[in-house]
């Protein structure tokens, strides 16, 4: 019977994982984080400084495709669901020019007042919007819109933010637990909790909230429904469905 080769241990410098591979391995993924890392004999030297240990440190993902959490280690950048395969970057990504693509992210997303961003899957922790987004965005975090384009977008958040600057109009609808209005928005808002224009903010919209605050020097113009349910904590998203992870099937621009 032939001998197996034999098979050396190699530790990832990102997350600290060893995996075997050959002996004589000049560069690998690692099956941890899935970083790619070069082996060199240098790194076998004596007087090499030691590689970080693994630690228990990490953080839970949520996959939005099917709504299921896995854990991943706080040095990862990316990873994969080992349930539908499917690819989340954990780092920021910045949009300064036109682009059409899937976005699947846990970092801040960053489109560029120049920048136009299109796609049906748009999914990020945060949000900064200057620029044009036409499609479906949904964030795990809070999404601040400064933007003075129309777009046709519909935004799922725990909270957003018009800015001062903003001159935003959407002509989709956009659902939330938190609006806070300091600039102008156009469009229709389904708020699960406070609707609050400050002084000098401008709401033009159908607004379906529990609650709706109008400072003194603000504007709320539109048809407005509001019940006096207690309002969710602003920033608290809902928990997702396995079958609605990004958006109802009724609002679903494919199907």
């Amino acid at each position: 019977m032939p001998r197996l080769p034999q098979k050396a241990q190699f530790q990832c410098p990102g997350c600290g994982f060893l995996q075997l591979e050959p002996p004589g391995l000049i560069s690998t993924y690692c099956q941890s984080c899935g970083d790619y890392y070069s082996v060199g004999r240098a790194e076998f030297s004596p007087n090499a400084p030691s590689l970080p240990a693994a630690t228990s440190d990490g953080r839970a993902v949520l996959c939005h495709r099917c709504g299921e959490s896995h854990f991943v280690c706080s040095h990862a950048l990316n990873t994969i669901c080992p349930c539908c395969n499917c690819a989340i970057e954990l780092g920021d990504m910045m949009v300064h020019s036109p682009a059409s693509r899937q976005v699947d992210i846990r970092g801040r997303l960053t489109v560029g007042p120049a920048a136009s961003l299109s796609s049906s899957w748009i999914v990020c922790g945060s949000a900064e919007i200057e620029g044009s987004i036409v499609g479906v965005l949904k964030s795990e975090g809070g999404v601040h819109i400064a933007t003075s384009r129309a777009c046709a977008c519909q935004i799922t958040a725990p909270a957003v933010f018009i800015e001062k600057k903003a001159r935003a109009c959407f002509t989709l609808p956009l659902e939330t637990g938190y609006l806070e209005v300091r600039g102008h928005l156009t469009g229709i808002v389904h708020c699960r909790g406070i609707v609050h224009v400050r002084c000098g903010g401008r709401l033009e919209a159908e607004v379906h909230a529990r609650s709706v605050r109008v400072e003194k020097g603000g504007a709320l113009l539109g048809t407005c429904h509001v019940d006096g349910a207690q309002p969710d904590e602003p920033g608290k998203l809902l928990p997702p469905n396995h079958r609605d992870a990004l958006w109802p099937a009724h609002l679903c621009p494919v199907c």
